[in-house]
């Protein structure tokens, strides 16, 4: 587990709004602690809690993400809890990591990827994954190859707030 990979750098708004979210015990969902900075989405269809992103998320059609944790979540092994998190609203920027590096080149701005959750629990954003627009639910805007971090934007259509967005 790592806090804080993944952070807001840029937004078009005076306050990123938060929200609070339900999450299951750790038991139930056989999970371990959200810490800030950690994406989360909707447990599933249907769902009433929200659970960290895995490798290969957020993909648009079967994700909803509720955004960037605020806060640690306060569940424990045999109680429920609450994380606040940041709103993924549109044109919010983030920064996180890179999956390897020393392949962040001109190439892979816009290119639309997703996230990778190494075994120790470290999100880095997946540039080696190859865009699929209609699928991969981040999209590169930059990056920093001294620094080995990518900035991104969580593609609209790929959060709660996507169904809200008339399809042409």
């Amino acid at each position: 587990m790592a806090k804080l990979d993944v952070k807001i750098v840029d937004a078009p708004y005076n306050v990123v709004p938060t929200i609070v979210c339900k999450v299951a015990d750790y038991t139930t969902s056989s999970s371990t602690q959200i810490l800030a900075g950690e994406p989360v989405k909707l447990s599933g269809q249907g769902g009433n809690v929200v659970v960290k992103l895995a490798t290969g998320d957020p993909e648009i059609g079967t994700d909803i993400v509720f955004g960037i944790a605020a806060s640690d979540d306060t569940a424990t092994a045999t109680a429920d809890g609450e994380v606040e998190v940041y709103a993924p609203l549109p044109g919010i920027i983030y920064r996180c990591k890179a999956t390897t590096p020393a392949n962040l080149a001109e190439g892979i701005r816009y290119d639309t990827v997703c996230f990778d959750l190494s075994a120790g629990g470290a999100y880095t954003v997946d540039e080696d994954e190859g865009t699929d627009e209609d699928v991969h639910g981040l999209r590169i805007v930059d990056f920093d190859a001294t620094n080995g971090t990518v900035d991104f934007e969580i593609k609209i259509n790929a959060t709660r707030y996507g169904a809200l967005i008339a399809s042409n």
